[in-house]
């Protein structure tokens, strides 16, 4: 006897849960077909544009450097040299 390929999804999130059986309830739907329907419909936002002087570094945008390259070494050094001013 072959046996059904039941895919589960947990949810954690007690409004994604209260919401979903409000809308299930609302629509005569079942709570699969609830969200089955919004994950159809769900765009994911583009990807940030350039806003002014700013570039992307990974996740984040930030301020290009202008002038010469401060390697790590240098900024180390810097970092001891305020710590030790400081105390």
């Amino acid at each position: 006897m072959s046996r059904a390929d039941r895919v589960q999804l947990n949810v954690r999130s007690s409004f994604a849960r209260k919401r979903v059986r409000e809308l299930a309830q609302r629509t005569g739907m079942t709570a699969t077909q609830v969200v089955e329907d919004a994950l159809r419909g769900y765009v994911p936002p583009p990807p940030a544009a350039r806003a002014g002087r700013l570039v992307r570094r990974g996740a984040v945008l930030v301020c290009p450097a202008a002038g010469k390259k401060v390697s790590l070494a240098q900024a180390n050094a810097a970092l001891a040299a305020t710590r030790e001013r400081g105390r």
